[in-house]
């Protein structure tokens, strides 16, 4: 009896399944028909048929080296499989060689190309090079001329800077307050203000859209109307000023340099202004 209808018969006799055998090996069920109709060399990796059988055996509880031993006649040889993955390395080392041959080939003759550059050049200078001493020669008048150049544009952006900081000083001096407010009481929703000043003041406005009224008691009207700011030179005949906002809380309001709060209105969203100007 061959190996493969050993092997089929015991599977047989025992009720196993090639779907059971399947499962419990991990074996394909056309790899075992392959098996056990003896037809190793019909397997897809023929030098894996002792591993397979191995893993059959362990199934069906038998003893693999014994399988060997018995059916030796039955199983490939291994030293054919030996002789064709030699045969195989063989055919890849002659593959190799010729590569190897090839680009050895190829660096020689890149070699024999530059020897007969270097001759070429020598005699026609063609790779004459100037020292570099000369090349990179340092100037020093130059580099001096340079160097004052630079001192001199220092010394220019540091006076334009000076001169910049003495005009912001001189802007933060005109916008200081020009004016001395003091907050005297509410009358329903008007506050009142006490305002000294000395000679000309504006009063600012910024913030949301809001309806706007300003007035003095000399007859002048500065705003009526919806706007988001404004400034406004008052009269120096004017002594009291007249302010109504309409949306109050989203206004910031500045007389004379100084900020004005609607917080003494509560919530109160209009809110109308007075101011009692003194002048000194």
């Amino acid at each position: 009896m061959k190996l493969g209808a050993y092997l089929r018969d015991k599977r047989e006799k025992a009720g196993v399944t090639l779907k059971e055998m399947q499962e419990k090996s991990g074996i394909r069920k056309s790899i075992i028909r392959t098996i056990e109709k003896g037809d190793f060399s019909k397997l897809p990796e023929p030098n894996h048929v002792y591993f397979l059988i191995e893993k059959y055996a362990k199934v069906m509880g038998l003893d693999a080296d014994y399988l060997f031993s018995r059916f030796s006649d039955d199983l490939p040889e291994e030293n054919e499989q030996s002789k064709k993955r030699q045969q195989s390395q063989n055919e890849d080392f002659k593959y190799l060689r010729k590569v190897l041959v090839g680009f050895g080939t190829m660096i020689g003759i890149l070699f024999v190309l530059w020897l007969i550059l270097l001759q070429v050049g020598s005699e026609t200078d063609m790779f004459e090079s100037t020292p570099i001493y000369e090349s990179t020669a340092f100037d020093i008048e130059s580099y001096s001329a340079e160097e004052e150049t630079s001192d001199s544009g220092e010394e220019t952006d540091k006076q334009a800077e000076e001169e910049e900081e003495s005009e912001e000083e001189e802007s933060e001096s005109e916008s200081e307050s020009t004016a001395d407010i003091s907050y005297v009481g509410m009358n329903n929703n008007t506050l009142f203000y006490d305002v000294s000043v000395n000679g000309d003041f504006e009063v600012t406005l910024s913030g949301a859209n809001s309806w706007v009224s300003l007035s003095d008691d000399a007859g002048n009207t500065y705003a009526y109307e919806e706007l988001s700011e404004g400034e406004f030179n008052i009269d120096e005949n004017a002594s009291t000023l007249y302010l109504t906002i309409g949306n109050a809380p989203e206004q910031e309001l500045t007389v004379g340099g100084e900020t004005v709060s609607s917080s003494e209105s509560t919530d109160a969203i209009t809110v109308h202004y007075e101011f009692n100007i003194v002048r000194e």
